[in-house]
């Protein structure tokens, strides 16, 4: 601390070190200027490293959680996806903060996020939603354990209620042949048609789908390459969902031909366009060439799925129907993983375990016919 007189005003101030702000680096300093007396200058200072201490600044172990999370957010909107950002930052606001927000950061411990876990089952969260709470803790104390606030991470060996599966409605190989065959030759069918083949026959995510660019098609040796994908918010990003969805897959000779022949709608549509075309090299944009909203476009899905009169799936589970047809002609599960863009096949296995019970049954009648005893 420093009291001293201020020869230009003959009044007292006082300056101290109010140490490194750890999830700044920043140092600051507390002054105060203007005091009568050296004795009010030394009260006030008292009163201020008070408040300092008291808005948890000075001394790490007496961060608050929430103080920390108002850090901690400000760099995750720099990192996430808009509407993730958005869904974590709610289920911060809404469950987690009114909990554990003005706790101590090292007061925190196991048996607190164990019992506010359980507090959210009892108060009927469904498991799913439990999960994504629960990733958004686990990932702030994560943090914080890297930057060395606290030791170990609470929320570490937590238990989870187990994930709801949730059902896989899929169209059999006739339902998708139908759909190829019949889609074509409605009156005014949308142009969003192109995507939902990509569904079926290449298994692409709706943000891969809508993100796709001509660039990113080697007509030649009939590969995609998915690099970048459309958000909800309808918004360009680069890359993809994880690292493995970064990826190459080959396509159908039909899937190719159906390419060619909407990529020359594309450019009529590029050469009418009244108001300035917006060049994304986007494979299905809108007419004036910006991003597709993700909704409208399940919705031009799900009005010609009725028109056709075919069982009501997700538009999600066009990628579902592509990865049970290939299993049940008995793909490689580890190259229809690679094509889904699966961290591991552990999660092929696990989404289409349904389908994996009449795979054992093939392969022990084919044991059946070339055993001979």
């Amino acid at each position: 601390m420093t009291v001293k007189l201020n020869k230009k005003t003959g009044k007292w101030d006082f300056c101290f070190n109010a140490g490194i702000n750890p999830l700044t680096g920043k140092r600051k300093q507390i002054r105060r200027r203007g005091f009568e007396t050296k004795g009010e200058a030394i009260d006030a200072y008292a009163v201020a490293k008070s408040e300092v201490l008291d808005d948890s600044f000075l001394d790490i172990s007496n961060m608050t959680y929430g103080h920390f999370m108002e850090n901690y957010f400000k760099e995750r909107k720099v990192v996430l996806q808009r509407s993730t950002f958005e869904t974590h930052a709610l289920f911060y606001t809404n469950n987690i903060k009114p909990r554990l927000g003005k706790m101590k950061m090292q007061e925190v411990s196991h048996t607190h996020v164990q019992t506010f876990i359980n507090e959210l089952v009892a108060n009927g969260y469904s498991s799913n939603t439990v999960h994504l709470i629960f990733r958004v803790l686990f990932g702030s104390f994560k943090k914080a354990q890297l930057m060395k606030i606290v030791r170990e991470n609470p929320c570490q060996g937590a238990s989870l209620p187990k994930p709801d599966r949730r059902e896989i409605n899929v169209w059999t190989l006739d339902q998708v042949n139908y759909f190829l065959q019949e889609a074509p030759h409605v009156m005014r069918v949308t142009r969003c048609l192109i995507g939902f083949e990509l569904g079926l026959l290449a298994g692409l995510r709706q943000g891969e789908i809508l993100g796709l660019r001509w660039k990113d098609i080697d007509f030649a040796n009939r590969t995609i390459y998915v690099r970048q994908t459309v958000t909800q918010a309808a918004e360009i990003k680069p890359g993809a969902k994880n690292d493995s969805s970064i990826r190459s897959l080959t396509i159908p000779e039909r899937l190719v031909d159906e390419l060619q022949k909407h990529r020359k709608i594309i450019e009529l549509e590029k050469s009418r366009c009244r108001t300035g075309y917006r060049e994304n090299d986007l494979v299905l944009p809108t007419r004036d060439g910006s991003p597709m909203i993700p909704r409208n476009f399940r919705k031009e899905f799900y009005n010609l799925t009725e028109h056709l009169d075919l069982p009501k799936i997700r538009f999600h589970d066009t990628r579902h129907t592509h990865a049970t047809i290939l299993i049940a002609q008995n793909v490689n599960v580890k190259l229809i993983a690679e094509r889904l863009g699966h961290s591991d096949i552990q999660t092929t296995l696990n989404t289409y375990a349904h389908v994996l019970p009449n795979m054992q049954k093939v392969v022990s009648d084919k044991l059946d016919a070339i055993l001979d005893f």
